[in-house]
């Protein structure tokens, strides 16, 4: 690896290192934060994390239709290119399980109108039902320290660029 080489693959590293830190910094707590990693091989930089966490990142595009009686009106459009959304019908969202461990551990129950409590299957699904109906909102946890270090890359880059340019006329 020449001396070339070895600068762009720090410029990389070090803004891969700073954009990790930012977007844990962005994130509570979990799997997602746990995940965030960056690999270092070959020349190039590349970011890891686990797969929904484009999702959490970029927001989902509710299917918010008009028969939906919800008081709730929002909808959260994706940022990403192309969009985020969802694709079938209501009856067919996953995450059953994934949202019953996380309705045990925050301690949700939902009630009806008279205050006794639904069946945690029901409150399971209406929760679904909303995310399907709403979408999610875009976070950009992982956006916005990209972007940020982005130009801070290229602003290195030309410094380097013209570190390079003195150094090859003082050799003329």
């Amino acid at each position: 690896m020449n001396f070339l080489d070895k600068k762009v693959q720090e410029i990389l590293v070090k803004a891969a290192d700073n954009i990790i830190k930012k977007a844990k910094a962005n994130l509570s707590s979990g799997n997602l934060k746990n995940s965030l990693r960056y690999e270092d091989k070959d020349g190039s930089v590349a970011l890891i994390m686990d797969e929904y966490g484009m999702f959490k990142d970029k927001g989902v595009t509710g299917k918010n239709r008009s028969d939906f009686k919800g008081k709730k009106k929002t909808v959260h459009k994706s940022v990403a290119e192309p969009e985020f959304k969802y694709r079938s019908n209501a009856k067919a969202i996953g995450g059953e399980s994934q949202i019953d461990k996380w309705m045990y551990k925050k301690g949700i129950q939902g009630r009806d109108f008279k205050g006794r409590f639904l069946k945690r299957k029901t409150t399971n699904f209406l929760i679904r039902r909303s995310i399907f109906q709403h979408g999610i909102k875009p976070s950009l946890f992982l956006t916005t320290p990209y972007l940020k270090y982005t130009e801070q890359i290229i602003e290195e880059f030309n410094n380097l660029s013209e570190e390079i340019r003195g150094n090859q006329m003082l050799t003329i």
